[in-house]
This record gives structure tokens, sequence and C-alpha cells, in this order.
């Protein structure tokens, strides 16, 4: 659909990814195709990375921009996306970390800090209150969105959702979760109350209250999107194999 373009070795672009060989392989293929030319149109070029340590050191070059990222488990599968600029520079980015909520529900990994750390490895000071009922109610294979930046002379010009709809799309075609979730914090909340967020679940107030070593209290709002959701967001009707 379109030539690919040059990037850095460690990343690869999403044009290119396999997205699996399952029955709904050809219509996420085709969703991919679409937003990555859109993207394009704009000017940037969708790549993946599965180095955090990048992420993180994108994240320390623009804290002007940028909050701190929450923290996330060392062993807790994670890549992250990223849009790159005609300079060869990252302008925008959505993570996603798979956090495993079988055994205990997304708003119990959240209270004990297991969703963000290795069980015993949080800082002392750390902690979280999880008042929100969905949360608690999130259950299964959860794919989290952490992450969300885009650099400010790039905002305004589209990119924003629609790589949180890619984002969403390739956690899809890797761990097929149950869920897709975030926390948005009260300043980001007008962003996602738009018609580009999607057919997610936007809590109108902040259920869950994190103090993070070194940044402080964080009163945050769970955004939530069920699976059949996101496939409807790509344009994707599926049936009961779903």
């Amino acid at each position: 659909m379109f030539p690919a373009r040059t990037v850095a070795p460690d990343f690869r672009l999403v044009e290119t990814l396999n997205l699996g060989t399952g029955p709904l392989a050809p219509a996420l293929g085709a969703a991919r195709d679409r937003l990555c030319a859109e993207l394009v149109a704009r000017g940037v070029t969708p790549i993946l990375c599965e180095s955090w340590q990048d992420l993180q050191a994108l994240n320390a070059r623009h804290r002007e921009s940028w909050f701190p990222l929450l923290p996330k488990p060392s062993s807790a599968p994670a890549f992250w996306l990223g849009l790159v600029d005609g300079e060869g520079e990252v302008v925008a980015t959505h993570a996603v970390v798979l956090v495993d909520c079988t055994a205990s529900s997304f708003g119990a990994r959240l209270a004990d800090l297991s969703a963000l750390h290795v069980p015993g490895d949080a800082p002392a000071d750390e902690w979280a209150f999880v008042a929100s009922e969905a949360a608690h109610d999130t259950r299964g294979s959860v794919a989290w969105i952490v992450a969300g930046w885009t650099r400010p002379d790039w905002r305004g010009a589209g990119l924003f959702h629609r790589l949180g709809e890619l984002v969403r799309l390739v956690a899809l075609a890797r761990w097929n979760p149950k869920w897709v979730v975030g926390l948005v914090d009260p300043e980001t909340v007008p962003v996602w109350s738009g018609r580009g967020g999607g057919r997610r679940r936007l809590e109108e107030r902040p259920g869950i209250l994190y103090y993070q070593s070194d940044v402080g209290r964080l009163p945050l709002h769970l955004m939530r999107w069920g699976r059949h959701a996101v496939y409807m967001d790509l344009g994707i009707c599926g049936g009961p194999s779903w």
C-alpha cells in the first residue's frame, strides 16, 4: 500500500508486522493498513519497539511535556508503538503492558501494587487505593495502555487517537486480551471524552488514588474497552468465536 521507510534498528515497522493466522487476521491487517496509511499521510511512520528501557529514556528526554511513566513489573510482557517523523525522531507514543488478572482482579492488583511492581519490590512509600467497581470487576487477560504522549509541536495533528487505536489492534493480535484498560489523569480526561476514544467506558470520577514514589499522589480515572468493543472500533464485526 505504501513503501517501507528506514527506521532505527531497534524499531520495526508496524505495517510489516505479522498479525497471526487466525480467522480475523485479514481484517486486522486491513485495519492496520488503513491506520498506518492515515498516519503516514500526516507525515509520521508507526513503529513498534520491545525495549522498555528505550521508552524510559525517551520519557526522560521529554519530561517537560510528558508525565513520568508508571512503573511496571520487570517480568510483565510489554511493547510500545511510536510515531517517527521525517527527521527520525519519535514524536508520539502509546505502550501496553499485559497483566494477568485471572486470580486477582485488576483493581486488586493495583491495590496490592503487583500490577506495578514485582511483589515485594515496591518502594516503601508507595500505595494505591482503588474504589472503582469496574477495576475490581476487570478479570482475565488485561492489556493495560500506558505512556500516551504526543510532542507539543505535533499536537492537534490527528495522531493521538489513531495511534491509540493502532496499539489496541496490535495488543489484540498479540494477546487477544479480554479487556483493554487505561488509567487517565484528570488533565487528560477531555482528550479521551470525545469520539476518538472509541467504545470505551471512562469513569466520570477518579476512583483510583495512587501514590507514586518521587512523583506524588495521582488521582486516576479508569477507562476500559471490552475485546468486542475494540474489534468494532476497528470496523471488524466477528461472531461467537471472538
